[in-house]
């Protein structure tokens, strides 16, 4: 048997390993050489939902600060926030970069679909911060500003437990906005009477009254006058025309929409729910305010002065409990309830305790609670809801896109908030005109065959009425976030005035 000499390998494989590392080596010398190169020719570096898609070794962030809606202070708070807001907020003039204790003063902040994009860094190690400013503050102080005073802000009333009360609720008489959540942030809402509520505003040649700030910075109008600086709280002035809601036929659950869908007949006795409650067709009362705004209303050269994203909300959630004899299905010839009316009401009897919500969409309870259970919260929004009920003008990404021109109703939950009450009588909370005028919000289908939607009856209490019926229309619009004004504080004699270049 022939013996072989074993190889000593050793050698060879220390050789193998140093290769290796040196190898590795110098593909992390070359990584990291080409890291820093791509940092420092990098213009941008673009966030999404509050994370970075760069290297955070070269880039150490991110801080990011939300503006608190409700402060009532007059320097800026923020909190900490780890997701970019997606409405109601801009880019704050705050945000900054900076290298160890020196500013960056050639970054440059900018947000769009993608994230937030920081561009002219230069230097590894950089640290930024990134601050948004509620726009629906910024638009509280544009009115403080024209003014020239601050208001009184409160948390509005929940659940709200009557007509609005001076003595009550604003003894001493101050000029007092309301917070409560919309679907876009935080609004701020002119909740009281005619004698404190200084929310008039002259625009396209036509006085309006301001409903709200809405959580996105527009500012929600409604039609006072045909007249820019008339006074005029009562009559016919304050409406553009009489309509019916819906004109014949009037005798179904479709008929609620502000645009209709699939009428129930012998053909098709019973179509399914979303077919009835799409939006195909105007209602009577959308055909008027809709050729109001083309035509007698001479709107069309102020429309780039409006905004459409900022729905007006025509609430079609079906909940049981409302009228006693529902049979549930939703469908068909019965009686069946809608959200806005199991917020104020429950078996036809008005509730004691209201709950009205500023936002479309909600998520309601197959039943509605009892009056001593009440509403928990409305803070899950049904993404169909929103998709159907919020109106909105084509193109925006946002509702259901049907309207024409940005111009809608007002609704029986900012009714509510701004002073009425289901069901009570009261003259005095600014949105009294001594007559009928309609909302855009559904109350139910009758077993009297009737679609009812509620209205402001003469004496000033909310109720609902049949589509028939020929009440007044009084149009609602959205200013754009960035309007400012020109002059004005608010009082009748003294309204704010818009600046347009028209």
């Amino acid at each position: 048997m022939k013996l072989e000499k074993l190889e000593d390998n050793t050698s060879k494989v220390k050789g193998v390993i140093i290769g290796i590392l040196l190898t590795i080596g110098l593909v992390i010398l070359i990584n990291y050489i080409t890291s820093l190169a791509r940092y420092r020719n990098t213009e941008s570096i673009e966030l999404a939902s509050g994370n970075i898609s760069y290297n955070k070794a070269d880039l150490n962030i991110i801080a990011m600060y939300q503006e608190k809606d409700d402060s009532t202070k007059e320097e800026k708070e923020y909190v900490s926030i780890n997701k970019i807001p997606t409405v109601g907020y801009k880019l704050s003039e705050d945000s900054y970069c900076e290298v160890g204790s020196e500013r960056v003063e050639e970054a440059e902040f900018t947000l769009n679909e993608k994230g937030i994009t920081i561009a002219n860094l230069q230097e590894k190690g950089t640290k930024c911060y990134v601050y948004f400013d509620s726009l629906s503050r910024e638009m509280l102080t544009k009115l403080e500003k024209s003014k020239q005073s601050k208001y009184t802000i409160d948390k509005m009333p929940s659940p709200i437990t009557g007509i609005y009360d001076e003595q009550k609720e604003n003894p001493e008489g101050k000029e007092k906005l309301y917070t409560t959540e919309d679907n876009y942030g935080t609004s701020y809402v002119f909740r009281g009477n005619n004698d404190d509520v200084n929310n008039w505003v002259t625009f396209a040649n036509h006085t309006w009254r301001i409903i709200r700030i809405n959580g996105d910075g527009t500012l929600r109008l409604i039609y006072q006058c045909a007249e820019p600086n008339c006074e005029t709280t009562e009559g016919e002035e304050t409406q553009i025309r009489r309509s019916s809601y819906k004109l014949e036929p009037y005798d179904d659950n479709a008929y609620v929409g502000y645009y209709y869908g699939t009428a129930h007949t012998e053909e098709k006795p019973n179509p399914p729910y979303d077919e009835v409650h799409s939006n195909s067709h105007p209602s009577t009362i959308a055909y008027a305010v809709d050729g109001w705004y083309s035509g007698t209303g001479a709107m069309g050269n102020y429309t780039d002065y409006l905004d459409g994203n900022t729905g007006w909300c025509n609430d079609r959630t079906v909940v049981k409990n409302i009228q006693p004899d529902y049979n549930g299905n939703g469908t068909g010839q019965t009686a069946t309830g809608y959200g806005p009316a199991a917020r104020l009401m429950f078996n036809r009897t008005w509730r004691t305790k209201q709950y009205p919500t500023l936002k479309c969409g909600v998520v309601m309870p197959d039943e509605a609670p009892t009056e001593e259970e009440g509403f928990s919260s409305f803070d899950k929004i049904d993404p169909i809801a929103l998709k159907r009920d919020l109106f909105t003008t084509s193109g925006t990404g946002i509702g259901n896109e049907v309207l024409t021109n940005p111009v809608g109703l007002i609704t029986s939950d900012e009714l509510v908030m701004a002073g009425g009450f289901g069901g009570k009588a009261g003259t005095n909370y600014w949105l009294y005109t001594n007559l009928y005028y309609w909302t855009m919000s559904p109350w139910g289908y009758d077993v009297d065959s009737l679609a009812r939607v509620f209205c402001v009856h003469d004496s000033g209490l909310i109720l609902n009425s049949g589509a028939i019926d020929p009440y007044g229309a009084r149009p609602v619009v959205n200013l754009k976030a960035d309007t400012t004004f020109s002059g004005g504080n608010g009082k009748s004699d003294n309204p704010f005035v818009v600046k347009t270049n028209i």
